[in-house]
């Protein structure tokens, strides 16, 4: 018993005696020991996860810039920069990019790489390669009637449902660009509009992707993410299976369809005749719907609650929308982007509401210049979103909603606008950002054009954007009801 508790004091004194060693060479002999940031995170990279695990990680980037300055050291051997020119130099594509971080797109570890998470430059200039041509201008312009046909049943339903009292416009802007992205992908939608609700595949995939901030934090702990990982494959292959099943089928029917122009026909070419890539082929599949859904969606809500906070910014849309249109019929994607008020709408949404708040983590592979500042080897370097777009030294009225930023108004002259990259930049910038327009310009317009839109009493109403919880990868959001009255 004895030699027992005696192990068990070596092992607690020297784990002790590794902590402390490890506190006071990331304090003071640390290559980044320089570098400004709050004690405890220049300690220990523990804070770095409780914030990513309490949902305040975006909020808590921007605070920490404002007290020590553009450059923060977050963590041990992570900088975050807040400066324009740190997305040239760090996300600026090519050789000069500086490579995606394992510590955050290794998670999960159990699933297949895809577009997204893949930290392989040669794996992903292949998938971009091949999926380029179903994002372009001219095979979106090619779908538009079918993106037209989702958003008129939209109008339909909501014509009917704000005779029933409020409307929640978060799930209505979820059910129809799910449903658009959906028959995009895999050739049917999974017909969210005419069910009023969510597919049980799409609520198993949302729900999936709430956890991701927890596991980025676990992932930051090698030893134990080498313990955990496993065990959670284990636990998820129920899911993953359950998943498969749902949409496997789909895929094998549009398989069966042959070429057809949607985002998912270059990837068939890719892998036609390589069953063993089926599962690589759901995991794009699924990327892409989820990311492009999700994030046109938030937007899409932001923008709405953001006009009806600011009713005389609302107007003024409204104003511009119904004067360019004398019908719906008119109101095409072409047109909607000559709308200036419109498009800066969106803009400052996007800028207010930046999907997903987190930083493209990178690990710089050899020692490199950030906006003038050495960065040794192996340092985890990113640009958070939030603080950036919201820098007072960057902007003015920074936390405030104004369109007219993006439309040369002399007040924002001064604004540092090369700084917005709201779909990040590069060569690992997001490819669906043509959809993503497309669509909420679209959908904004045709709802704009045919409802008068209200704030409601209920407290989700008002101030929504800034009620959300970041769960790192996506927000966690919650209603946005408000008042339609269809245009006579």
């Amino acid at each position: 018993m004895s030699n027992l508790i005696s192990l068990i004091g070596l092992i607690l004194t020297s784990t002790l005696l590794y902590i402390v060693y490890r506190v006071v060479y990331n304090l003071y002999f640390h290559p980044l020991a320089s570098f400004p940031g709050p004690l405890f995170r220049r300690a220990s990279r523990i804070p770095w996860s409780l914030a990513v695990l309490r949902g305040t990680a975006v909020f808590d980037a921007a605070n920490l810039h404002e007290k020590y300055g553009p450059v923060v050291r977050l963590a041990p051997n992570e900088l975050a920069f807040q400066d324009p020119n740190a997305w040239r130099d760090i996300m600026g594509g090519g050789t000069s990019e500086i490579p995606k971080w394992i510590g955050m797109y290794g998670v999960p570890a159990f699933l297949p790489p895809h577009i997204q998470n893949t930290i392989s430059k040669t794996y992903h200039r292949a998938l971009r390669k091949a999926l380029s041509p179903g994002f372009s201008d001219a095979s979106l312009r090619a779908q538009e009637p079918m993106i037209a046909k989702y958003i008129d049943l939209m109008m339909q339903r909501l014509n009917l449902k704000s005779q029933q009292g409020p409307v929640n416009m978060e799930l209505w802007y979820r059910y129809v660009v799910f449903d658009i992205i959906c028959d995009l992908a895999v050739g049917e939608s999974f017909q969210c509009l005419e069910s009023d609700g969510l597919h049980p595949w799409i609520v198993a995939m949302v729900e999936g992707a709430k956890p991701m901030g927890f596991l980025t934090a676990l992932n930051m702990y090698p030893t134990m993410a080498t313990i955990i990982n496993p065990l959670l494959g284990l636990v998820a292959q129920g899911n993953i299976r359950l998943h498969n099943e749902m949409v496997k089928p789909m895929v094998e029917k549009r398989l069966q369809v042959g070429d057809r122009p949607d985002l998912i026909n270059p990837l068939i070419k890719l892998y036609r005749g390589q069953d063993a890539n089926m599962d690589e082929l759901i995991a794009n599949a699924t990327t892409i719907i989820g990311a492009g859904a999700e994030t046109s969606a938030s937007i899409l809500t932001a923008v709405t609650s953001l006009l009806i906070d600011n009713p005389d910014k609302l107007s003024q849309l409204t104003a511009e929308v119904r004067s360019a249109f004398s019908s719906q019929d008119q109101i095409t994607a072409d047109a909607v982007s000559r709308l200036p008020y419109l498009v800066a709408c969106i803009d400052e949404a996007l800028r207010l509401f930046p999907q997903t708040g987190s930083p493209s983590l990178r690990i710089t592979d050899r020692k490199t210049t950030i906006v003038g500042v050495p960065v040794p080897e192996n340092t985890v370097v990113g640009i958070w979103p939030w603080a950036l777009y919201r820098a007072p030294a960057l902007w003015a009225d920074p936390n405030e909603f104004h369109p007219e930023r993006f439309l040369a108004d002399s007040k924002y002259v001064n604004d540092a606008r090369e700084a917005f990259k709201p779909f990040f930049t590069g060569s690992r910038d997001c490819i669906g950002q043509n959809l993503a327009l497309i669509e909420m310009r679209l959908v904004l317009a045709h709802v704009v054009f045919r409802f008068d839109i209200k704030r409601t009493s209920d407290p989700n109403s008002k101030d929504w954007v800034h009620k959300q919880k970041n769960l790192f990868i996506v927000w966690d959001k919650g209603p946005l009801p408000v008042q339609l009255t269809p245009v006579v």
